[in-house]
């Protein structure tokens, strides 16, 4: 399979007053490849938007580089950069701020094919309109006139209208009711089918991670603990926080397992060694001193895990 995207040794910081340093995203090395969909899991401040934004170029790495279609992308100017945004774009948690209130839609999903110079943009809007299974009449009305559901299929079709070869979709779903969160679910697997594009789904939802993703990456205070084939992760957790997060989610044939000890460390001074020892249940001595890094763990599969859950 061809690789669309690939991560190498990601370091995003955030300046602090004081002198301190946030550590957003901390030496993470991926891939995406063509048509398939990635998910970024984790609780919420563990990174994933943080580094979603950098691997479209949204954000620059502090260091490392992101290279897509083989080209190094991270470190160029927003000009250099821009005939690269038309391959990649984001589908943003909040509809609501993905357009401008006082354009129709109509108008703000043709504003980027002009800016790129297309043609037909009448129809390359109704042609949206349709994948998205909204009526092409909708393009004259205000975004506030949609509801939640409406919107976010909206939003799924501006990121789509240069026809992009990557989506980086940052919690699609969270916001909205469960019924209306099944039908963005499917439409992002038939758009997947039809179009061919690659995805990075940011979420906290495993139930819907398992629904839409074909490999997993778990990430836990800025860096990769567990990466590997969607059903393997999370029917066989490698890394003990994947499992802590699997067991947090309700199911009605066990009891809900005692919480994980203590609080997420501050990512401004991150623990030393395996960054999750000081809440593992199974840390060992050599946890707090050796930080592991990502290495195979069976066929497809990489763990940062001393003592790994399955061999």
């Amino acid at each position: 399979m061809n690789v669309l995207l690939e991560a190498r040794r990601l370091e995003k910081q955030y300046k602090l007053g004081g002198g301190r340093v946030l550590h957003a995203v901390s030496d993470v090395s991926l891939q995406v490849h063509r048509g398939e969909a990635l998910a970024l899991v984790g609780e919420s401040g563990c990174g994933k938007s943080s580094l979603g934004r950098t691997l479209i170029g949204l954000t620059q790495p502090t260091s490392g580089e992101v290279l897509f279609d083989g080209h190094r992308i991270s470190g160029l100017s927003d000009h250099a950069l821009r005939p690269w945004r038309a391959r990649m774009q984001m589908v943003f948690q909040d509809s609501s701020a993905a357009f401008n209130p006082r354009r129709t839609v109509g108008e703000s999903l043709a504003e980027p094919l002009r800016i790129h110079g297309r043609k037909n943009i009448r129809a390359r809007v109704d042609d949206l309109l349709d994948q998205v299974g909204l009526a092409r009449s909708v393009a004259d009305r205000y975004p506030h006139e949609f509801s939640g559901g409406q919107r976010q299929r909206l939003n799924i079709a501006r990121a789509l209208v240069l026809g992009p070869d990557l989506l980086v979709a940052d919690e699609p779903v969270s916001a909205l009711d469960v019924s209306v969160q099944a039908q963005i679910v499917n439409l992002f697997r038939d758009l997947r089918a039809s179009l061919g594009v690659a995805c990075v789904f940011i979420s906290h939802d495993l139930s819907v991670v398992r629904q839409m993703a074909d490999r997993i990456a778990v990430m836990y205070l800025g860096s990769i603990v567990e990466e590997g084939d969607g059903l393997e992760v999370l029917d066989r957790p490698a890394h003990p926080y994947t499992k802590a997060l699997l067991d947090a989610v309700p199911r009605p044939d066990r009891p809900l397992p005692p919480p994980l000890k203590g609080d997420v460390p501050s990512p401004v001074n991150p623990p030393s060694g395996c960054r999750f020892h000081t809440r593992c249940p199974i840390a060992q001595p050599k946890c707090a001193t050796d930080r592991p890094s990502l290495q195979p763990c069976g066929v497809g599969r990489r763990v940062a895990c001393h003592y790994p859950l399955v061999a």
